[in-house]
């Protein structure tokens, strides 16, 4: 890439992700640049280099005294680069359980997708609870008018935001 970032886009190209660190607290984040894409993207913030780097605050303390720098993939540490790994996993799945509930207020969608997106969950949510109750709500027969995987899931996002996973403003 030649020239100065102008936006979130343009940390593609280099493969970078975004350091945050605090002048207050002194607290160093590496933040994955998909997932910042997706906050700023389901929040409707602007994803314009500037304003990232304007709006960015600590995540520990709060502090708005913060500096942002774009850091190159061959910078990456092996921690950022499995969390992304994580994050795509987590996403994954989650996008195969949103489709099941939407097809569970007319039948049972206990399939083997739906089996295997709750397990690869598991070990992120670590709620064996949560689990049964979506599984459970996905299989119910005869389906009652009101029944539906739509809380479940909701309960399994919350989860994995209250744990610190990166989740997809689309299933938030």
């Amino acid at each position: 890439m030649v020239g100065p970032i102008r936006n979130l886009e343009d940390l593609r190209r280099i493969e970078a992700a975004v350091r945050v660190t605090c002048n207050k607290c002194g607290a160093v984040e590496l933040i994955e640049r998909e997932a910042l894409l997706h906050e700023r993207t389901g929040l409707n913030l602007s994803r314009t280099w500037a304003s990232v780097r304007a709006d960015q605050s600590c995540r520990r303390c709060h502090a708005r005294d913060v500096e942002v720098e774009a850091l190159p993939f061959s910078e990456n540490s092996r921690e950022l680069r499995r969390r992304r790994a994580e994050n795509i996993l987590i996403n994954l799945a989650l996008h195969i359980l949103a489709d099941a509930a939407r097809r569970s207020t007319v039948g049972a969608v206990g399939s083997i997708e739906v089996r295997l997106a709750l397990r690869v969950l598991d070990p992120f949510v670590a709620d064996r609870n949560l689990m049964l109750e979506y599984w459970r709500e996905a299989t119910e027969m005869p389906r009652k008018g009101w029944s539906s995987c739509h809380l479940p899931l909701r309960w399994i996002v919350k989860r994995l935001v209250e744990r610190g996973y990166g989740v997809n403003a689309e299933y938030r």
